[in-house]
């Protein structure tokens, strides 16, 4: 299985579990000039941005690692047009 496939499957398994736990998903891969983001709901009146990671081992470090102060600067700077 290749990786891209792998990323999708996790994204959706997120986009489950997140729904599951009361998130409302507004916008999916959501790409812009800066870049792009993964999954984009609300968690009661909140605006939340997830970034999905998998990791096969610990080897790759953690999800939380991966994103790190220049991608969240990246993802703050991002103008959200909704409606």
């Amino acid at each position: 299985m290749n990786k891209s496939k792998v990323g999708r499957e996790k994204e959706e398994q997120a986009c489950r579990y997140l729904e599951g736990q009361g998130v409302r998903i507004v916008e999916r891969n959501f790409r812009c000039r800066q870049g792009e983001i993964d999954l984009i709901g609300y968690e009661r009146e909140y605006l939340v941005f997830f970034e999905v990671k998998y990791r096969k081992d610990a080897s790759m470090g953690s999800a939380a690692e991966a994103v790190n102060a220049p991608k969240r600067r990246k993802i703050c700077g991002v103008p959200i047009i909704t409606g």
